[in-house]
């Protein structure tokens, strides 16, 4: 598989409207010191919240079955569009919350809209790339994606967690099934794996 064929936009790249809304709001909200392992819902007190990380990182994951989304940057706004979700913190973080109707007060105080309907936009892009990254025919492909998106993430982040955990908690494949593949791959000198680390992708082939 060309990898060039299989790679969208990174889940976790940053784009400067997500910035722009987070320094925006945060006068209104006071942000918390979190440590690592920390759940908090995109609820508050039976009301809808939005989350704003601030630094450090926070996965998110499906509330519905747990699968991990992405892993939420510094500036990542949440709970705007997305609501059936939870984050938890990946490190001690800071993140701000304010109530989401406020975040709409502030939003058309400040005029906005325009810089809102941007974000929305790239959230629904990486939506949709989400779910066609999962709903993708074969388990091959959908390793293919997990790779592309691994070596999208910081260096620090791919050397402290094992490839193989990575895609598994990020899909319903079997550890047996991702570590056939993962082993086929290596064999073949299309991905260098160092210690359980991913290190590099050579070149994914198109059939498996």
């Amino acid at each position: 598989m060309d990898e060039k064929a299989i790679t969208p936009p990174a889940l976790n790249a940053p784009y400067p409207w997500s910035k722009t809304l987070v320094e925006a709001l945060l006068p209104f909200a006071t942000p918390q010191s979190y440590r690592k392992g920390i759940r908090l819902d995109l609820r508050q007190d039976d009301k809808p919240v939005c989350r704003f990380i601030i630094s450090g990182s926070a996965d998110v994951h499906r509330s519905s079955d747990h699968l991990l989304i992405v892993r939420a940057l510094p500036f990542s706004i949440l709970g705007l569009g997305l609501h059936d979700v939870y984050i938890a913190t990946a490190e001690p973080c800071k993140i701000a919350t304010l109530p989401l109707d406020e975040v709409h007060q502030h939003i058309e105080e400040l005029g906005l809209w325009e810089v809102l309907a941007k974000h929305m936009i790239v959230v629904s892009s990486k939506l949709f790339s989400y779910s066609k990254q999962l709903s993708a025919p074969t388990a091959y492909e959908v390793i293919c994606s997990q790779l592309v998106q691994l070596m999208h993430e910081p260096e620090d982040m791919r050397s402290k967690i094992s490839v193989e955990r990575f895609i598994r908690n990020r899909t319903h494949l079997s550890r047996s099934s991702i570590m056939k593949i993962l082993a086929d791959l290596k064999t073949g000198g299309y991905i260098n794996i160092e210690n359980g680390r991913l290190i590099a992708i050579h070149h994914l082939p198109q059939k498996y």
